[in-house]
């Protein structure tokens, strides 16, 4: 992204862009946001009003038509007065019929009345820059975009309506507080803070870090659910990794015979688990061979095994654990894994062993399979499990801030302890109210808006 990005975004053009996704669809929506976009309106919709004399919020039916007055497509315009808009500032929102050419001919119209191209999450940059919503918001919308199971949604929701910014600003007007009486003494180096003081100053610093090490504590599942996780089933050949793969998936998506080495290839889908998005890998079965195709089917099936988050190891339940049992054991247990007892609904001889979690399932009759997924779940969130409510940081950048922020604070508790000078204290506080004030906007550097919304949309 150009280094003037946050400059021309911050500008006062009105701009104008398509907000629903591309290709055939019965409806497309487009945006115009800014001061003239009332007056763009007036130029391309024809209908029982003007959108400049339009009441705020109301649809209306009408037509759009180009600078010649030449038809283009039927639509609803609603115009949306400030600060009553995601923007906070004068939108008009179009719905035409979908698909590119109706949406195209509509956005091209309003770009030739005086509208500029949004960049990519510029309405939302404009949201925040206006106030509407501060960033750890804006980052949520784009989150809700990307979600890919309903409770990935609801969780972005929710920090999407305040519950995450609301922790952290309620923890840095605390800190503020803090730094304020801290900074009242400055004047005063040789005096002590008196003991009543210096004792609310230490509550006050030990309270902030539970509450934000609290937060933290609940990153891993608040990122997996966002991010997904990559599964990856491994084993022996002829195992039941592709009836797995295809139980989980709920299609038979993977060809299954009695004849060892069929997947010869990596094959995945997208699955949801407890509510986390989980890509599920099914690889070639793992032994020595001299066959040049499943040779190279194993190499991918090892280069999966490195990115996976969990490996899923499935061993035949029906015979007794040999050494390319054992050697497939001793190979994956540096993965974060679950073994799995494949084939329980027939008879058993093979005995669980130590070292990981080991599960019985078959991958027939799905016995086994809410144990399986649920250890899938806990063993992606470190025990966390799932809740959508919960107000956690959600990206690396947020989690990394509070962890800043934890520094910070346990250097001042301990500066506090030893009577270090006021100044050193002040800075700490400070420091640790900065990384705070990062996560929800209030200090941040445009280097840093540059990166987080140019991964955003355009029409967002």
């Amino acid at each position: 992204m150009d280094r003037h990005f946050i400059d021309v975004m911050k500008s006062n053009h009105t701009i104008a862009a398509i907000a629903t996704g591309p290709g055939p669809a019965a409806l497309a929506m487009i945006r115009i946001s800014g001061s003239d976009s009332a007056r763009i309106g007036d130029a391309i919709f024809t209908g029982s009003l003007k959108p400049s004399a339009m009441e705020s919020h109301l649809l209306h039916y009408g037509h759009i038509v180009d600078a010649g007055g030449a038809r283009l497509d039927e639509a609803m315009l609603v115009v949306l007065r400030p600060p009553h808009s995601f923007t906070a500032e004068q939108m008009v929102e179009i719905t035409c019929h979908g698909g590119g050419a109706a949406a195209g001919a509509v956005l091209e119209a309003a770009l030739a009345a005086g509208a500029r191209p949004a960049r990519p999450g510029e309405f939302s940059l404009r949201a925040f820059l206006n106030g509407r919503i501060d960033l750890a918001q804006a980052e949520a919308v784009c989150d809700i975009i990307n979600a890919r199971t309903g409770t990935a949604a609801r969780a972005a929701l929710e920090r999407l309506s305040g519950g995450l910014s609301r922790k952290i600003a309620a923890v840095r007007e605390s800190l503020l507080d803090a730094a304020a009486l801290v900074e009242s003494l400055i004047d005063f180096p040789e005096e002590d803070i008196p003991p009543a003081e210096s004792g609310k100053l230490i509550n006050d610093i030990d309270r902030a870090r539970e509450q934000i090490a609290r937060v933290l504590a609940g990153s891993k599942a608040a990122m997996v659910l966002k991010d997904g996780a990559r599964v990856v089933i491994a084993g022996r050949p002829n195992v039941g990794k592709s009836s797995l793969f295809n139980m989980l998936l709920k299609e038979e998506k993977a060809i299954v015979t009695e004849t060892p080495g069929t997947t010869r290839d990596v094959l995945e889908g997208w699955i949801d688990i407890g509510g986390i998005p989980v890509r599920l890998f099914d690889t070639a079965g793992l032994r020595d061979t001299l066959d040049e195709i499943e040779s190279h089917g194993m190499e991918r099936a090892r280069g999966k095994l490195e990115q996976a988050d969990l490996v899923l190891l499935v061993l035949d339940g029906t015979g007794p654990m040999d050494q390319e049992d054992e050697k497939l054991l001793s190979q994956t247990e540096k993965y974060a894994r679950l073994i799995l007892v494949n084939k329980c609904d027939l008879s058993q001889s093979l005995v669980n062993g130590t070292g990981g979690s080991w599960l019985k399932i078959s991958a027939v009759t799905e016995e086994g399979l809410p144990e399986l997924e649920s250890s899938i779940v806990a063993r992606l969130t470190d025990g966390q499990g799932i809740e959508p409510g919960a107000a956690s940081a959600a990206n690396a950048r947020q989690a990394q801030l509070m962890g800043e922020c934890l520094k910070h604070l346990e250097v001042a508790r301990n500066g506090l302890q030893q009577k270090l000078s006021y100044d050193l204290l002040a800075s700490d506080l400070k420091a640790a109210i900065d990384a705070l004030g990062q996560i929800t906007g209030q200090t941040i550097g445009d280097d840093i808006l540059d990166r987080i919304f140019e991964k955003f949309c355009i029409g967002k």
